[in-house]
């Protein structure tokens, strides 16, 4: 078993991505479905939609924004978003800045928060909404036509919202518009009206999640250069900084589970070449932990995203992201906030997959720090007033350590030796086992302690003689097979465990670590720690 660690964008795997259900049709569509059950086979109109979302779910139909209600033998009648589309349209013709500004506040109110009714967005943009709401950016984007900041905002956030749908994004693209947004539309917004950025920044985001199209359009287009200028801007406010984080997560996110593979590596390149490793940990560095917790967590992460390949992860060593995270991780710790200790543990962890930053994460106290996060969020997570809710997210916090953990002493035998002198194994262990339902914090453990081990044999008695490790690894085989099975193996392996192949069920002899033929009936010993038996329940 050889456990690797790649320096690239964590994102679901496409295989993963593949079965998620991508096709979608319209609110007529199902509507005649319903009608046709009615008809042809004389269902009762309840039995009828039943019937109706069974069939569409069968074929991979994604029925999220479908009224699933009977419309009755006349049908629905126009949607509400489509009414408000028209209208919104008609007032862009006329020109007159109050109407256009009264017409997308309605249409605002039909597809999004309480007023948003499912089908909205076929609705809608069926009706004109994305060409109207360009008309209407086009109309305020121009300075002699009198609009007002307020003016500016409506407009460019009625456009994000129709944008949240699938159907909008496509629409968008299809009209070219991320080309003429990026040459036109955002020069003419900064230029007359410098608050906009934070608006544009958030049309971004919201045309490139999940649309692979956009997110390269906008990429041909240039937009990282303006993005990457709001983080270098000192004026820009934490509205604007936090509209930026969203554009760059969704550009260098392969989220798209319509397209079979993803432009995000080359899109966080050319980020990383347009100065964004340098112009994050800039801003990550100006903003106060203690006033804006959340926006150094959004920072974080889209400092991670853009880490890359080795050269950005070093540069953004150089540039003091990493000092910066390791102030920024305790200081979560202190808060509670799990949030942003996370962030700053992922973005650890991504630029430790860079050889050359372990030894320096290591030399400024990275164990020592992510040990004591490790320690504390798990003693919460164990409180007996803490919900299951927030207990999955302090695991998850002490996920991301583990895994830097990991990352730090893959191919680096000084970093496991610094383990094993500064009592790292006990505390990772003891998650281990604190935390046994929990698949992803169970799969780092088993990579921490084969990483620990590999080239750093004289770890094996520490880990064996003063922690639980084998029977915990063992037990996570067990519970979590489809995620711990390899890399739990790798890890008895390289422990010199008996019967490390434990949980493959092979059909055939297999020769132990001791260089032992067993059976298979020999094998599937019972794990024991060395405070006795581990007990097999989940916690």
């Amino acid at each position: 078993f050889w456990i690797s660690h790649f320096v690239a964008p964590r994102r679901p795997h496409r295989t993963d991505m593949a079965v998620k259900m991508t096709r979608r049709i319209t609110q007529e569509a199902f509507d005649e479905c319903v009608q046709g059950n009615i008809d042809d086979f004389e269902m009762e109109p309840d039995e009828a939609v039943e019937e109706a979302v069974k069939e569409f779910e069968l074929q991979g139909v994604d029925l999220s924004q479908i009224d699933k209600t009977y419309a009755g033998p006349d049908g629905r009648g126009e949607h509400p978003a489509a009414a408000a589309a028209r209208a919104h349209d008609a007032a862009v013709e006329e020109g007159d800045l109050r109407g256009i500004a009264d017409t997308a506040r309605a249409l605002r109110e039909c597809v999004s928060g309480e007023g948003a009714t499912p089908g909205w967005g076929s609705a809608c943009v069926g009706a004109g909404a994305v060409q109207a709401c360009w008309r209407a950016c086009e109309r305020v984007a121009d300075g002699a036509a009198g609009a007002s900041s307020d003016d500016v905002a409506d407009a460019m956030q009625t456009l994000a919202l129709v944008l949240s749908c699938d159907e909008g994004r496509d629409t968008f693209v299809s009209l070219r518009h991320p080309m003429n947004f990026v040459a036109a539309l955002w020069p003419a917004f900064a230029s007359t009206h410098p608050k906009s950025v934070a608006e544009c920044c958030a049309v971004v985001a919201a045309a490139c999640t999940r649309n692979e199209a956009c997110k390269g359009a906008f990429i041909k287009a240039g937009v990282e250069t303006p993005l990457v200028a709001v983080f270098v801007d000192a004026a820009s406010d934490a509205h604007a900084l936090r509209h930026a984080c969203a554009a760059v997560k969704a550009l260098t996110t392969g989220d798209d589970p319509r397209e079979p593979a993803s432009g995000a590596f080359t899109h966080a390149r050319a980020f990383a070449k347009a100065g964004a490793a340098s112009a994050l940990c800039v801003s990550l560095t100006r903003v106060d932990a203690s006033e804006d917790p959340g926006l150094c967590a959004s920072l974080a992460a889209a400092l991670k995203h853009v880490a890359v390949n080795d050269d950005i992860c070093k540069e953004i060593a150089e540039r003091g992201g990493v000092a910066r995270l390791l102030e920024l991780l305790p200081a979560g710790c202190a808060a509670g906030d799990a949030k942003l200790a996370r962030a700053c543990a992922a973005c650890l962890r991504q630029l430790a997959g860079s050889d050359g930053n372990k030894s320096l994460i290591v030399n400024a106290g990275g164990l020592a720090v992510l040990t004591h996060v490790v320690n504390v969020f798990g003693a919460r997570a164990g409180d007996a007033t803490c919900g299951d809710a927030d207990a999955n997210r302090f695991h998850s916090v002490q996920e991301q350590c583990v895994g830097c953990l990991a990352a730090l002493l893959l191919k680096n035998p000084e970093g496991a030796a610094r383990c094993g002198a500064e009592g790292v194994f006990e505390p990772v262990v003891d998650a281990m086992s604190r935390a046994r339902a929990h698949k992803g914090l169970q799969r780092q453990c088993a990579m921490f302690l084969r990483n620990a081990v590999v080239r750093t044999p004289e770890n094996v008695p520490l880990i064996l003689n003063n922690t639980d490790a084998e029977a915990l690894l063992r037990l996570s085989k067990k519970n979590h097979p489809k995620e711990c099975v390899d890399v739990a193996s790798a890890a008895m392996r390289d422990l010199g465990c008996d019967n490390y192949n434990e949980g493959w069920r092979p059909t055939t002899a297999v020769m132990g670590a001791d260089g032992v033929v067993r059976t298979p009936e020999e094998l599937g010993d019972e794990p024991v720690g060395v405070n006795g038996p581990i007990p097999e329940d989940d916690e």
